[in-house]
Order: structure tokens, then sequence, then C-alpha cells
């Protein structure tokens, strides 16, 4: 369950399709889902933007890699590295 702080956030950011997103702490992946939702919100096409959502700790990397692949977006990626030196 989401908490309703957790989705100021993707509200305040008004993401549209075309926009490239990057989560810096994105597990369990309530915002990063909202997100993707909102990418897909201009219709039936596939959105050109992208959501690169990040989680430095493996076991929730692949948590989060889980709750994104359930939409079955290909405007998605989950990486696993340290915000403080993200590529």
């Amino acid at each position: 369950r989401q908490e309703a702080v957790s989705m100021i956030p993707p509200l305040c950011l008004d993401v549209r399709p075309g926009d490239l997103v990057l989560d810096l702490c994105a597990a369990p992946g309530s915002k990063a889902s909202q997100l993707l939702e909102m990418m897909h919100w201009s219709g039936g096409c596939v959105p050109e933007g992208a959501i690169v959502a990040n989680e430095v700790s493996p076991k929730r990397a692949e948590v989060l890699a889980h709750q994104l692949g359930r939409f079955g977006s290909p405007v998605f990626v989950v990486t696993k590295a340290d915000a403080a030196f993200f590529p």
C-alpha cells in the first residue's frame, strides 16, 4: 500500500510521455510505478521517454524490477548503483 505522501512527488513532476526521469532511491517502487503509469497516459502508443529506477540494495532492486515488470512497459530500466556515484 502506498502512503499518500509518496504520491506527491510524481504529481508535482507532471511527467509526460517523452520525459526522462531518474529515481535514485526507487524501491519498493510506488513512486516509480506511478511515474510509469503517467508516462502511458497519452493513449495506446508506447511513449518515447524513459524511467530509470535505481536502488543500491540488490534485494530491493529485485523487488523493484518485479514491481515495475508487472506493467509490461518497455520504457523503464532498473539499475543498482550508489546514488552518490551514479554514472
